[in-house]
């Protein structure tokens, strides 16, 4: 008798901690990648310091051995920082909501109206046909200029700027529904000091694509603290201002920082700092993680932190939508590098996508790539 409830309690116990087990075994839908039927799709996410903010002596030409890299990768369709044209319009009709949408794409929006104006479309009507036209393949130089005349309308300036840089000099006109003032700002934008130009609409120009997307997002903004009740809650923390700044020994003591370009020898070294999982996790610490230990930021640092990560949220859904047609190929996006980590946490947790390694291509050294 002794030796059956002895049986039964060990039955029970199993039985307890099976049970206990099964509940800590949470849904992951990553695990469909286990059995996909096709390759999964890659995803880089690369990350940059905005180059706007580099120093005087920058030249866009030292970005070359990192252009050639991004080249060789063969993305099927790139994505930026940059907002979608259907959020900058969104914004803007939402202005009392929202507030000024102008403030994060003013050069956009104002373009974008000035254009529909023109054309007498409305922002979805020029992506409906930008969209169309683009399909066709082997665009005539006339299609080109009406093509970026439409993305420029659609609040896309990015995707416009690709179709004129692959124009050539003597094609980019005022043609086509393309104004003599619109030839100006497209002219400027070609020769942008910034990643959206020249990394992303550059790379995408170089290997055919005819335009890049939006992932930017700003709408999430409504979750941001109080301006005011925000600046208290910080300096109210000693020490905060510097992490936010990197203003610590652990990031003096690297010497790869944007503001310090000086030369081309810095730029890879530059870009693999960014890019890497050290740096992540220190600028994630300085600025994130700090306000969630701070008992004298309280709520208002919990809300802060939310809405970056709601932001960051926002913008792996972008690439998930990006990269619904193209299962088994490339995407590529372009984005302020304190973005990289949370983004890539989010994307792992993704049915189908693989995250390829940034360092790894960096490190490579394709046929014809200089270091």
């Amino acid at each position: 008798m002794l030796h059956r409830l002895l049986v039964l309690v060990l039955l029970s116990l199993s039985v307890f901690e099976s049970a206990q087990a099964q509940e800590k075994e949470f849904f992951n839908p990553a695990v469909a990648k286990q059995q996909l039927a096709l390759p999964p799709t890659q995803v880089m996410v690369f990350g940059v310091w905005h180059l706007d903010a580099a120093s005087a002596n920058f030249q866009l030409a030292w970005l070359e051995p990192i252009l050639c890299r991004l080249r060789a990768y063969k993305p099927d369709v790139i994505l930026t920082e940059a907002l979608p044209g259907e959020q900058v319009m969104g914004l803007d009709a939402y202005a009392a909501y929202h507030g000024d949408a102008g403030k994060y794409a003013g050069p956009t929006l104002e373009m974008a109206k000035s254009a529909q104006a023109e054309m007498q479309l409305s922002a979805a009507q020029a992506l409906v046909k930008a969209d169309s036209l683009a399909q066709l393949g082997q665009l005539t130089p006339a299609q080109r200029r009406h093509l970026a005349a439409l993305f420029v309308a659609a609040a896309e300036p990015f995707s416009a700027t690709v179709q004129w840089m692959r124009l050539t000099p003597v094609d980019r006109i005022a043609q086509d529904g393309v104004s003599p003032s619109l030839v100006k700002r497209l002219n400027r934008f070609v020769g942008l000091r910034s990643e959206l130009s020249s990394i992303a609409a550059r790379v995408a120009a170089d290997v055919g694509l005819e335009r890049v997307y939006g992932a930017g997002d700003h709408a999430s903004d409504v979750a941001l603290p109080d301006d005011a009740a925000m600046k208290a809650a910080v300096e109210a923390e000693p020490g905060l201002k510097d992490l936010f700044n990197h203003n610590t020994t652990a990031f003096r003591a690297v010497p790869e920082d944007t503001m310090k370009l000086g030369s081309a020898s810095q730029v890879m070294p530059m870009f693999k700092w960014k890019n890497s999982s050290r740096f992540a996790a220190l600028d994630a610490d300085a600025q994130w993680f700090s306000m969630l230990r701070s008992d004298k930021m309280g709520r208002t640092g919990r809300q802060r932190v939310a809405a970056w990560e709601a932001q960051n949220l926002q913008m792996a859904v972008a690439i998930r939508e990006a990269t619904a047609p193209i299962a088994g190929g490339r995407a590529l996006l372009i984005v302020g590098a304190a973005h990289k980590p949370f983004i890539e946490a989010y994307l792992r947790t993704f049915t189908d996508i693989e995250l390829v390694s940034v360092p790894a291509l960096l490190d490579s050294k394709p046929v014809g790539c200089p270091d």
